[in-house]
């Protein structure tokens, strides 16, 4: 999943950072009157991917990193014995 948001466009990744800070927003409301959760363990890893989100879009603004092309797995790699 983190490789795949070096593929998203900018407007992709801050509809998915909306969402994810949505979705985390509406957990800890849930926690906080019924003082328990479905899946505590969710609440992680919408965490990470509003830092891996956020990283990204971050690497953009500077420079370092660009939107890379969708491409198969394996092409390119060459392995020798």
């Amino acid at each position: 999943m983190a490789s795949s948001y070096h593929e998203m466009t900018d407007e992709n990744l801050k509809e998915q950072l909306d969402q994810a800070k949505a979705e985390l927003r509406e957990l800890r409301f849930t926690f906080g009157i019924a003082r328990s959760l479905q899946k505590p363990a969710r609440v992680g890893q919408l965490k990470k991917n509003v830092a891996r989100i956020n990283t990204v879009l971050r690497e953009r603004e500077l420079g370092l990193a660009t939107q890379k092309e969708a491409t198969s797995k394996g092409k390119g790699k060459s392995r020798k014995k």
